[in-house]
């Protein structure tokens, strides 16, 4: 992992955004690119002015999807992040810092029972606007934890809980970012790059797939 964070160091895309803001941010980013996400960030905040639960939840539908169609999945996206707002407007009277105050197990349920929100969207806020030493687990992540054999079961949580049980609290934010850049970079679904990864010594599923190699040979 200090490999990767070398290899990698820390994007830390969230500095200078709003917690509410870092919560839309990672809705938007679901099935597409970070440009493109980035894109549907920037028009969202030109429509609304603001990107706030009141400016959200008092938006149509239609004017959030026509903002964000960039980041793909308009029409699935848009009422998603209006009932986010619209929640976060009326139960906690527009202040995600309140949710983001609790202990880290409450804090997640809290963020969970918004509309749409799972375990991984709500691991992101309480890493990146809490500074909660989680480690949120992405496609990239689950894909990186199955090829480094962390763990026998690979639901949502195993996952979590292995990569928290393998690395120290103050590392967990930089090295999610870390393993996330090298699951885009490298450590791909399809045809990875092992020749050219960093870390393939020391990775089960390299190992397993030269021994193949060379049996075959």
């Amino acid at each position: 992992m200090r490999v990767l964070e070398k290899t990698y160091p820390p994007e830390e895309w969230a500095s200078g955004m709003t917690p509410f803001e870092v919560l839309v941010s990672t809705v938007l980013s679901q099935s597409t690119t970070v440009a493109n996400e980035r894109r549907g960030m920037e028009r969202l905040r030109a429509a609304l002015g603001e990107i706030t639960p009141m400016n959200v939840a008092a938006a149509s539908r239609t004017d959030i999807a026509r903002a964000i169609w960039h980041a793909g999945l308009a029409r699935q996206k848009a009422p998603r992040i209006r009932a986010i707002g619209r929640r976060v407007a009326s139960a906690w009277h527009g202040d995600l810092e309140a949710i983001l105050g609790l202990p880290t197990d409450d804090a997640r349920r809290a963020l969970m029972s918004l509309p749409g929100v799972g375990p991984k969207t709500a691991d992101v806020v309480l890493a990146m606007a809490g500074r909660r030493a989680v480690f949120p687990v992405d496609t990239h992540v689950a894909r990186i934890a199955r090829r480094w054999n962390l763990t026998k079961a690979f639901d949502y949580g195993a996952i979590r809980a292995a990569f928290e049980r393998w690395t120290p609290p103050e590392k967990r934010i930089a090295w999610h970012l870390s393993v996330i850049a090298h699951g885009r970079t490298l450590c791909k679904a399809q045809r990875p790059l092992c020749n050219l990864c960093p870390v393939a010594r020391d990775c089960d599923w390299y190992r397993a797939r030269r021994r193949r190699v060379r049996n075959k040979g």
